[in-house]
Order: structure tokens, then sequence, then C-alpha cells
């Protein structure tokens, strides 16, 4: 499932409320300048004084606080310096996922995926989106088959996917042989095989056998 994102300091939210206080100032002296001699303000809006991957790193602090729309906001912000922002719209895709807008997460893995191609991450996390929504499935393997082509771009967690979006296509025997190859890599020692792996194995591989 997508990585959780990481807490990081709040300095960067203090740097965005002192524009916002610079903003409301600059808004308050037009109108107190035109009360006194009559003619309409002229608003002056502040340019945004945070980078791309400033945004980014406010989207992420607002994802470890569990606030996935603040968070959503600022990756969108971050998009709009920077269109060509691969973690920006990876996070932005998460952050759908997580709020089970499962087409809006499938358009930002895939614009992701145009960014940088054949990211495992990326790819991954778009079959879970093709997995939760029961649409784009097949389009979903043949990416994700793509990618573990490469014997070095086959790591569990991507087996684990693979096992669950094959046995949602009613492939069965092709399901079981990336369980099986998991299972084997856990057994011979993986340092991937984290215990939360070992849990989604069991439980994936456990419903296959139930259908």
């Amino acid at each position: 499932m997508p990585p959780a994102g990481s807490r990081l300091p709040g300095r960067r939210a203090v740097v965005s409320r002192r524009g916002r206080r610079w903003l409301l100032s600059a808004l308050l002296l037009a109108v107190a300048m035109a009360a006194g001699c009559g003619r309409v303000p002229k608003v002056i809006v502040l340019e945004d004084p945070l980078s791309a991957e400033e945004h980014v790193a406010l989207g992420v602090a607002y994802e470890g606080k569990g606030e996935p729309a603040l968070a959503a906001r600022e990756y969108e912000r971050a998009l709009k310096k920077d269109g060509a922002s691969f973690r920006a719209r990876f996070n932005l895709g998460n952050v759908r996922l997580s709020e089970k807008r499962y087409g809006a997460a499938r358009e930002e893995y895939l614009k992701a995926l145009d960014l940088r191609p054949g990211d495992p991450e990326a790819t991954n996390n778009l079959s879970w989106a093709a997995i939760l929504s029961g649409r784009g499935r097949e389009e979903a393997l043949l990416l994700l088959q793509a990618v573990m082509s490469d014997p070095s771009k086959r790591p569990l967690p991507l087996l684990d996917t693979l096992g669950v979006l094959l046995a949602e296509l009613s492939r069965p025997s092709e399901a079981r042989e990336a369980f099986a190859e998991a299972v084997r890599r856990c057994a011979d020692g993986d340092p991937a095989c984290t215990e939360s792996v070992r849990k989604d194995l069991r439980e994936h591989g456990n419903a296959l056998r139930g259908r």
C-alpha cells in the first residue's frame, strides 16, 4: 500500500502563515488609504513565497498530522509551481487513494508515470487503485508486469500486489506463483520481508485459497 508520509518540522508552516499575514496587512493598508481618499482600493496580491519543494514538504507534514485535505492543497500548489514534480504528483495520488477517490488517484499515478516511466512505487499504487475500484485492472497488470520483468525490480510488496491483482482478474494459478515466490524469498531471509509484508502475504494468500 502507499507509504505513509513522514513528519517534518513545522518551520515551513510558519513561513506560510507569515506570508498570509503580509497579504492581510497589505489589504488592510489599501482599504485604509482608499477610505481616506474616496477611491476603490487597488488590491495587491503577493507572490507565493514558497518553492514547489517547500509546498511538497508542507504536504508531507500535513499528511503526517492526518490532514489529507490540507496536504492535497499543498501538492496542488506545488504542481502549479512545477508541473513536472513527480513527488507532488505521486503524493497527491496517495491522498486521493486514501480518500477512496480512485479515479482521481489513477489519473495522478498515470501522470506520475509519464514523468517517471516504470517507477515501481507509482506502478504499485496504480495497481491498488485498480484493485480497489475494479477499473483499469488489465492496464495496471500490464504496467506492473513490465516493471517486474526486470529482476532487480521485483520487491516483495510488488509481488504481493501482483498476486492480489491476478486473483482479482480470476487468474489463480498465476496469483499462487506470485505469492509462492514472495514466501520463498521470505524463507531465504530477504531483508525486505518485514512483519507487515508477512502479514499481507498471509492475509492475501488465505483470501486466494478461500476463493
